[in-house]
């Protein structure tokens, strides 16, 4: 058997893999992006350049300070996003760091628990133990399921007749003829019948045998009434029974301490579910600083919006794109070696821009990964399968299932009902003492049936 616990630090395994695999491509991402915003810088510095060889003094000068007033602009911004950066890179690893904190504090939690659950299971066996020892609870015991088994039998020959009264019935209610005659309670001391109806109905109660199938019709009405009285009543019996067993419990439970430390195992799980719904939502506050994350990798945020959209507006004004055709048409070496140059940046910059994207891909996917796998993991804490007495078949592999989760095969639902599916917890006996039992936990069925009524005269 595989124990809840093992299969939860498998779970905190991937997760914290996860994590690992994210922040590395998160850290890629960055290093990217500043090379791409220093390429930006060394394009404009060229065009600088090119522009000094290519205008007149005057003309010259004017682009160079437009480009330099845009620069000052997009070095401030650059500053700032970089800052920006930083400070949201430095909340994401505060909130991993939180949940590993949260983690080990858990762990503790999960400890206290488990302590108290298994010393209340140890008491419970052994208060078991000692009642199965006594004449007193034995006897009780067995009254209640003897009880129990003539309830549940009573109950089947009263739905049996139940039953019946509603099938073999339909003869008797099709027949007009006898169910005007039972209408008006015919043979009954409440019939009133006058001096011409009397001797018609007399008539036809004759023809159609009244007087035989009144009685079949009536022991078929009668009989299920009869039947679930007696039912009730030793059902009553057999709860009698039952609480006065579950009162020899209950005292035993108390003499042993159970109450107190049942109040010890509710005391750890509220504890614990607390720190559960702390980590639930630092994890949650991961996830938005992530999503933060992404649009900064995206170059969604406002503020490389900005810098890109300054950056287009000063190099796409003339004459800066005629800049490159033109140095490209004269016999000049300088201007050659500055297209040159522009044309190895332009050729890295779309590089970059490709493994952004690449890498983009790639942790938007780690990202969702991450979010299935710590999905799985809440409704595996929420559920309790991490408890002491939770436990899995040998042949069960949560690892299995989370490598095809993970490489697309299945999502985080079907996962979790395949780990619900192959779940099992010891009996804990929570109930020990108290609550309601079904008959059936005490007794076992039998078999029941009535006669068979049928109805003469072309029914």
């Amino acid at each position: 058997m595989i124990t809840g616990r093992d299969n939860l630090q498998l779970l905190n395994q991937h997760v914290y893999q996860a994590q690992a695999e994210q922040e590395q491509a998160g850290r890629r991402l960055e290093e990217l992006h500043q090379q791409l915003n220093a390429l930006r810088l060394k394009t404009g510095e060229s065009y600088r350049e090119l522009a000094r060889l290519r205008l007149d003094d005057l003309k010259a000068s004017q682009v160079i300070s437009r480009l330099d007033e845009t620069d000052q602009v997009v070095l401030t911004l650059l500053e700032k996003l970089m800052q920006a950066r930083i400070n949201l890179e430095e909340q994401i690893n505060a909130s991993l760091a939180r949940q590993r904190e949260l983690e080990g504090q858990r762990k503790e939690l999960e400890r206290q628990r488990d302590e108290a659950g298994e010393a209340r299971q140890r008491q419970l066996d052994m208060t078991r133990s000692r009642l199965q020892e006594t004449e007193a609870y034995r006897q009780q015991q067995q009254r209640a399921q003897e009880a129990a088994a003539v309830a549940q039998h009573a109950d089947e020959k009263a739905s049996g007749a139940e039953k019946d009264r509603g099938e073999k019935g339909k003869p008797y209610e099709a027949d007009p003829l006898f169910m005007y005659l039972w209408n008006r309670r015919f043979l009954t001391p409440d019939y009133r019948g006058g001096w011409l109806s009397r001797p018609l109905d007399a008539w036809v109660a004759r023809l159609i045998n009244f007087q035989s199938n009144r009685a079949n019709y009536y022991m078929l009405q009668e009989l299920p009434r009869r039947l679930r009285e007696h039912a009730t009543k030793v059902q009553q019996t057999s709860q009698s029974e039952v609480q006065a067993l579950q009162t020899l419990e209950r005292e035993a439970a108390a003499a042993d301490g159970l109450p107190a430390l049942d109040a010890k195992v509710q005391d750890a799980e509220a504890r614990l579910k607390q720190h559960d719904a702390d980590i639930e939502a630092e994890e949650a506050r991961h996830q938005k600083l992530l999503e933060e994350q992404a649009g900064f990798n995206a170059g969604t945020d406002p503020l490389t919006k900005q810098i890109i959209d300054l950056e287009s507006a000063a190099l796409e004004k003339e004459p800066l794109p005629s800049l490159y055709q033109k140095a490209r048409a004269t016999p000049r070496p300088e201007d050659d070696v500055v297209v040159a140059q522009l044309q190895q940046l332009q050729q890295q910059q779309d590089q970059i821009e490709a493994e952004i994207q690449s890498v983009n891909n790639l942790l938007q996917q780690r990202q969702k990964n991450l979010g299935e796998l710590e999905e799985v993991r809440r409704r595996y804490r929420q559920s309790g399968y991490d408890s002491y007495n939770s436990r899995f078949p040998g042949d069960f592999s949560l690892e299995v299932l989370l490598g095809q989760m993970l490489g697309g095969m299945q999502n985080s639902d079907t996962v979790w009902r395949e780990i619900g599916r192959h779940q099992q917890s010891r009996p804990t006996g929570e109930n020990f003492g108290g609550g309601d039992r079904g008959l059936g936990d005490l007794g076992g069925g039998f078999g029941g049936g009535g006669g068979e009524f049928k109805t003469g005269g072309g029914f």
